[in-house]
């Protein structure tokens, strides 16, 4: 889908990647670890190549990429990422191959508060809606697909609901695709795109107290019992479905250049990537189903504080499709539905 961009189709391969010469040689990996209190810890690991810093050393150059490291940077982001969270942490070290890298620790007392960059780009308004909310919430009736009573439930989405692909009015030809003069100047621009994408890395991982008992989207290591869950996690050296580099993929590759990021290429080279590790995670159109709350939260089971805070005294309902008195009006226990370390049987690879 196509971002809110000005402009003939013909200019739009120059804009993109003008776009990602500043983007090129980065590596960005987040991680939301929520604690059994219901606040949470994000960890924050931006790292900028040798490559990328030396544009900064060019003559005439305006670009100081280095203090987008310090820690001014990161209280600047700090203000947009939610009510009450704060900076624990700071630090600026070098990495490998010549590379500088920034590690920023921040705590937030409730995890509903917290508001980050939105994982899902393939919506046309991501320009302007790319700010993802997260809601931390009990389960007291079982869900029709995946939630189950007396769970705890997880959701990332946009601030706003996100705007799809406009179609065309009934009666209305559909829009014109590129041409086959278009087409062409993609394909030239695909080894340029690669080589700035040479090192590359973008990952948003949502890590809970307690083992993920499932997901609406699907995750890896679901039968090992893992903590943890990946909203995306791209890098270069991701394959496709064929076993092949996914940027040297023909079709991919001009999708993404068109910015097609849900095209049915990118889709069919993603969709499996619970099962395939060698795949990138990640939730093109998929994403759009965090509104069917039952069907893409992330479930797990409620901490003794978590317990106490929303389900203690409650009936929980499993029904699912049809009540009975056996499953409607179940008095919530702790000994029958909640975590306790003892229990845990897998952790988050670090």
């Amino acid at each position: 889908m196509r971002p809110n961009v000005p402009g003939p189709t013909r200019r739009r391969p120059l804009l993109v990647v003008l776009v990602l010469l500043a983007a090129g040689c980065l590596q960005i990996d987040t991680r939301i670890v929520l604690r059994e209190d219901g606040s949470a810890t994000i960890t924050e690991k931006v790292r900028f190549s040798k490559r990328l810093l030396d544009l900064q050393d060019k003559p005439g150059g305006k670009l100081n990429l280095s203090a987008l490291l310090e820690k001014a940077a990161a209280l600047e982001r700090m203000k947009h990422m939610g009510k009450g969270i704060r900076l624990v942490s700071h630090k600026v070290h070098d990495a490998e191959k010549g590379a500088r890298e920034s590690v920023a620790v921040f705590h937030i007392g409730d995890l509903n508060e917290f508001r980050y960059v939105s994982p899902f780009p393939s919506y046309a308004d991501y320009s302007k809606n790319n700010v993802i909310r997260c809601r931390l919430y009990p389960l007291y009736k079982s869900e029709s697909y995946v939630g189950t009573a007396g769970e705890m439930a997880v959701l990332f989405w946009p601030l706003k609901n996100p705007q799809g692909e406009a179609r065309p009015e009934k009666g209305k030809p559909r829009p014109k695709g590129p041409s086959p003069r278009d087409l062409q100047a993609y394909r030239e621009l695909r080894p340029v795109f690669r080589d700035i994408l040479e090192d590359f890395k973008l990952r948003l991982t949502f890590e809970s107290y307690a083992p993920i008992r499932a997901t609406g989207f699907g995750h890896r290591g679901r039968k090992a019992g893992v903590n943890y869950v990946d909203l995306i996690d791209f890098s270069h050296d991701d394959l496709d479905n064929y076993g092949g580099l996914f940027l040297q993929n023909e079709e991919i590759m001009i999708d993404l250049l068109r910015w097609e990021l849900g095209s049915a290429d990118v889709v069919n080279h993603t969709r499996g990537f619970a099962g395939n590790l060698t795949l990138p995670v990640y939730l093109p159109w998929g994403s759009k189903y965090c509104a069917w709350r039952g069907s893409s939260g992330i479930f797990f089971k409620p901490s003794l504080a978590l317990f106490n805070r929303h389900f203690k005294g409650k009936k929980l309902d499993y029904s699912r499709w049809r009540a009975t008195p056996e499953n409607k009006h179940v008095p919530a226990r702790f000994d029958r539905i909640g975590y306790t370390r003892e229990k845990r049987n897998a952790s988050t690879p670090k």
